[in-house]
């Protein structure tokens, strides 16, 4: 379905100022799962309380992943931080005490936003066959170590031939559904619409946490 190019767009939209919170991979069976939290606003109501989506990839026959740490919190990274395994990944994510929303507002199908990655990364999981379309994620995020604040920036590429998105729960959401409710957030909020000011953000009761 991402061929359609304005569906293509619509994700893109969706997953602007999503926050990326887990990365869950079945390699034997060439599945990712991207967990995270988006911007969706329903057809009809107030902004969706539940805010938890997980992008499931299948297909796989490439994952990468970037760690680094942010010395200057200027984009001053410095040497690829080992990773052991995609657990490691997810691990690192969930340990971070505070993190920045993804920006760019594109992230499907677009290999420039690696070419500047280093020769050598964190973890590189890699198995023969097809990839019609990819997929970049990053999270610039932080945690409390022994020596203080550190803050680092965690960067993915997933390399994949189907796309589904999922709630927490498991149901499906139709990529037209997700990137409809994206689109129409972001028009809302453009447009001045109450259910999305800044103060209603403010005062919206957190999303559940992702397990």
């Amino acid at each position: 379905m991402l061929q359609d190019r304005s569906l293509l767009a619509g994700c893109n939209t969706a997953l602007n100022e999503s926050d990326v919170v887990g990365l869950r991979v079945n390699w034997p069976g060439r599945t990712v799962r991207l967990l995270l939290h988006v911007l969706a606003l329903p057809e009809r109501g107030p902004v969706d309380s539940d805010t938890r989506r997980a992008l499931v990839f299948t297909g796989v026959c490439l994952m990468r992943v970037l760690l680094r740490a942010d010395r200057s919190l200027s984009r001053d990274y410095g040497h690829a931080i080992e990773l052991t395994d995609a657990d490691a990944a997810d691990a690192f994510l969930a340990s971070v005490g505070w993190s920045n929303p993804m920006y760019g507002w594109s992230f499907l199908d677009d290999p420039e936003l690696t070419r500047d990655w280093p020769a050598t990364v964190s973890l590189v999981l890699a198995e023969t066959g097809p990839a019609t379309h990819s997929m970049y994620w990053f999270s610039e995020c932080g945690r409390q170590e022994p020596g203080g604040d550190a803050a680092y920036c965690i960067e993915g590429d997933i390399h994949f031939e189907r796309l589904e998105v999922e709630r927490a729960d498991g149901s499906p959401v139709p990529l037209t559904s997700f990137a409809a409710d994206g689109r129409r957030w972001w028009d809302a909020f453009r447009s001045g619409d109450p259910r999305v000011s800044p103060t209603a953000q403010q005062t919206q009761p957190p999303s559940p946490a992702w397990t």
